[in-house]
This record gives structure tokens, C-alpha cells and sequence, in this order.
């Protein structure tokens, strides 16, 4: 999933790999620090240096006070507020959601847990999309896109399955302007944490097409957030990549449930409907608490 200390811990006791040849603890708070949510605000601001057609994204906004968050919240009316460590949509408070008073609480209490929260304004979102690369230990590579539909929290849910030559082609062309740059900022970002005996590993960085007021051009959010694992949408790349030809096209779903029994309905509703076209990717016991499965035309 990703590193952090009990994944080393895992690795050192039940595979037996060497303390030596796993991250330190200066490691794991260096990746920690770069996973956070601030990361983010170093990337756009650099991709708005150095290309213009990102200049009309706005800067999100570091608050580390109450005073900074209520002064925030009194003068914009749709905003995200993001904690500095979240995933899957945890940690996102929608203005359009979620009432001021509530806001400003939480986000206060935020504050005084994890020194700070994000604020940025609220986009009318076409598409989220992932431009999704792999750290070595020598070198960055990009290993291709996801293309994916989150629910109205954030969490991911479905993930098209194309071939990267589709997908590019269906997005922006800024997109294909922001990939070189973004290889060269990951490897500048993760240069001290590179030619160690262990690699970062994925890291995916979430995009979305959006529609500006008044501006009917479909434009590019280049970093809505910074992912340290392999993503479910690593998981469908690697999926298509494997398993597909350039031509075919897929959907990929994560579906979570309470039990067992809404699983293994939802398990013979898709054969019925999709026969061979769906295929189930984890097995089914009483303790499964989600499914994924593919259908493929």
C-alpha cells in the first residue's frame, strides 16, 4: 500500500528483511512530510512558473490559526477544506456541504491536532484523472493514467480501463504538458529518498478537468492531491496493462459492504447481467468486507 511503520515492521518480522534495507525513521518521516496535503502547493506553484496555461489555478491556501481559518471561510463561499493527511476521501469539508459552524470546528480542531489544514476553491469538476508514476532508485518513470469516478465524499469507486494513448487523447492537452514537468519535479522532490537499498515505490498525482465561471474551455487542475502507494487506480492501470489489448475497454470497481451476504447478492446479480464479461478479482468469505471485479465488454 505504502511505506510507513508498520509495513516496515511487517517486512522486518514476517519476511525477514534486514533493518538495513529498510527506510529509517528519518526515511518514514520524510516521506510522512511529502505526503502531506502541503506537497501539493509546491507543485502548482511550480507548474504555474513554468507553464502558462496553469496560471488560472488558483493557490491553495496553508491556514494555521483559527483566526486565519474564520477570516477564510467569512470571505469565500465554495471551498475545500483537506487535512494535511487524508485518503480516499477522508479529511474533506465541502462548504456546499457542510454547514460554517461545522466547518470552522472541525477545521479548528484540525489545527490543533495536525498544525494546519488546506483551503482551496471549489471546482465544477468534469473528471478526475491521475497521472500515476513509479520512483526508483535511480530514476522516475511514468508508467501511465487513471481515468476514475469518485462518489460525492471522494472515495473511489470505478476506474475505466483504456489503453494510455485513449485516455490522453480524451483529456486536455495540458495534461500532456504537465507530465515531462511533473517527472522532473518528482525526481528533484524525491532525490535525498533515491539509490537506497529499498524504492518510494508509486506515486500518483490526481488531476480533474473542470469548467471555470463564464469560460465554457475545459481546463486542467494539475495536483489536486499527491499519492506515496500503489492507488487503486495503479492497481486498473496494471490490470489493462496485463490483461487487455489497446483496443478493449473495461470498468473497474471497488465496492465496500457491511457483510457478506450484500456481497454474495451483489456477486450473483453481476454474473446474471454480465455472464463471462464480469470477472471477480477477490474472493468471497464471511469476513470479505468489499469486492473488486471488472467487466469487460
Amino acid at each position: 500500500w505504502g511505506w510507513d511503520y508498520d509495513t516496515r515492521a511487517l517486512l522486518n518480522k514476517t519476511y525477514k528483511t534486514k533493518m538495513k534495507d529498510l527506510p529509517s525513521d528519518d526515511d518514514l518521516q520524510a516521506l510522512r512530510e511529502l505526503s502531506s496535503s502541503k506537497t501539493t502547493v509546491s507543485i502548482i506553484e511550480r507548474l504555474r512558473q513554468e507553464h502558462d496555461v496553469f496560471k488560472g489555478i488558483e493557490m491553495p491556501v496553508v491556514i494555521d490559526s483559527e483566526e486565519s481559518l474564520v477570516a477564510y471561510v467569512e470571505t469565500h463561499s465554495h471551498y475545500v477544506l483537506k487535512t494535511p493527511w487524508s485518503s480516499s476521501g477522508r479529511g474533506l469539508s465541502f462548504s456546499h456541504i457542510i454547514p460554517r459552524d461545522t466547518i470552522v470546528k472541525h477545521g479548528a480542531a484540525t489545527i490543533r491536532k495536525m498544525g494546519s489544514i488546506m483551503a482551496e476553491p471549489w471546482y465544477d469538476k468534469e473528471q478526475d484523472f491521475a497521472m500515476l508514476f513509479y520512483v526508483g532508485r535511480e530514476t522516475v518513470e511514468f508508467i501511465g493514467y487513471s481515468l476514475f469516478d469518485n462518489d460525492d465524499s471522494g472515495t473511489y469507486r470505478c476506474g475505466k480501463l483504456m489503453a494510455n494513448e485513449r485516455i490522453e487523447a480524451s483529456l486536455p492537452s495540458a495534461c500532456a504538458i504537465a507530465k515531462k514537468t511533473l517527472r522532473k519535479i518528482l525526481g528533484e522532490m524525491f532525490a535525498p529518498l533515491m539509490n537506497k537499498t529499498w524504492e518510494v515505490g508509486y506515486v500518483g498525482i490526481d488531476m480533474m478537468t473542470f469548467r471555470s465561471a463564464g469560460n465554457t474551455e475545459l481546463m486542467v487542475h494539475p495536483c489536486v492531491e499527491m499519492n506515496l502507494r500503489c492507488t487503486m487506480g495503479v492497481v486498473a492501470r496494471l490490470y489493462f496493462d496485463r490483461n487487455l489489448t489497446t483496443e478493449q475497454t473495461g470498468e473497474f470497481y471497488i465496492t465496500p459492504a457491511a457483510d457478506y451476504a450484500t456481497l454474495a447478492q451483489l456477486d450473483s446479480q453481476l454474473t446474471a447481467e454480465h455472464g463471462s464479461k464480469y470477472r471477480r478479482l477477490t474472493r468471497l468469505t464471511t469476513e470479505t468486507m468489499f469486492m473488486a471485479y471488472v467487466i469487460i465488454p
